[in-house]
C-alpha cells in the first residue's frame, strides 16, 4: 500500500470540501481523474474523504481511523483556505472548482484564469454550494444559476484571508435573498432565525414583498452539516448590515 504524502491529502480535502457529502463516491468523475494523478486508488481516495468528514463536527459520521496527518491538514486549511487550496489544483493540474461528479474537471491551461483571487473565489464559491446541498439555505431553490455564495461578512470588510476564503464565511442563497442579506434587508442571527428589517416590516407591502421578504420574520433554519455560519461573523452581519431602523429604503 502506498503511503499518503502531504500533498496527497491536501488534494484529499480540498476535494472533501467542494464535493457535495451525497457525491463522496467512487463513482465521482473527479475522484477517478484524481486517482489517475496522485498513487492511491478511488476506493482509497474516497476512505480518505470519509476521515475528514468525520473530523466536521456537525457530521460525524465518517470514518474514525482518522491519522494525525489528516487532523493535521484539516487544522491548517482552517487558517490558509487560500493558498491550500490553490495548491491543491496546481498538484493535480485540473481545474477541480469549476467540476462536477458527473463531467469531471477540466485540465489547467493557458485558458485558464490562474489569477490567485480568481481561484480562491471559485473554492469558496464551490465549497459553500457543496455545504448546503447546491440549494438556497432559505428557500430552498436549486436552479444553479440563480444561487450565489453569499458573505456574511462581506469580502471588502475582511481584514484575513482566513475570512475571505473560509467557507463558513459564506451561505448559498437565490439572487433575491442574496441582495435582500448584502443590503441588510435580512438577517440571520447566530441562533439560526432570520429577522427582516423595519424598512420593510414597517412599509406598505405588495403582494410579493409580503410573501418572499416580510414573511420570514423569525423563521429558523437548520444548520448545514458542513462549514455552519461562524458565530462571530454572524453578528458582524447582525451589528453592522442589517438596517434596524425603520427609516426609508
Amino acid at each position: 500500500m502506498t503511503s499518503w504524502s502531504r500533498e496527497d491529502i491536501v488534494i484529499a480535502y480540498a476535494l472533501y470540501c467542494v464535493t457535495p457529502l451525497k457525491q463522496i463516491r467512487p463513482t465521482n468523475k473527479v475522484i477517478q481523474q484524481v486517482s489517475d494523478i496522485i498513487p492511491h486508488s478511488v476506493a482509497s481516495i474516497v476512505m480518505r474523504m470519509q476521515n475528514f468528514r468525520y473530523l466536521d463536527p456537525r457530521v460525524g459520521s465518517g470514518l474514525r481511523n482518522v491519522a494525525k496527518a489528516d487532523k493535521l491538514i484539516y487544522e491548517e486549511f482552517k487558517h490558509d483556505w487560500g493558498s491550500l487550496s490553490i495548491e491543491a489544483e496546481t498538484l493535480t493540474g485540473l481545474d477541480l472548482f469549476d467540476a462536477t461528479p458527473l463531467h469531471g474537471a477540466r485540465p489547467l491551461s493557458d485558458l485558464t484564469d490562474h489569477r490567485r483571487v480568481t481561484r480562491e473565489r471559485l473554492f469558496f464559491k464551490k465549497a459553500v454550494f457543496s455545504a448546503y446541498d447546491d440549494r438556497c439555505y432559505i428557500s430552498g431553490c436549486a436552479v444553479p444559476t440563480m444561487l450565489v455564495a453569499s458573505h456574511i461578512k462581506p469580502y471588502s470588510k475582511c481584514r484575513s484571508e482566513a475570512d475571505r476564503v473560509s467557507p463558513d464565511n459564506g451561505i448559498c442563497l437565490n439572487t433575491f435573498y442574496d441582495k435582500a442579506f448584502d443590503s441588510g434587508l435580512i438577517t440571520i442571527t447566530p441562533s439560526m432565525k432570520v429577522f427582516v428589517s423595519p424598512q420593510i416590516l414597517n412599509a406598505p407591502q405588495d403582494a410579493f414583498t409580503a410573501r418572499w421578504l416580510a414573511s420570514l420574520e423569525g423563521r429558523v433554519l437548520h444548520l448545514p452539516p458542513r462549514f455552519p455560519p461562524r458565530r462571530e461573523l454572524l453578528e458582524y452581519h447582525n451589528d453592522v448590515i442589517f438596517r434596524r431602523e425603520a427609516e426609508s429604503l
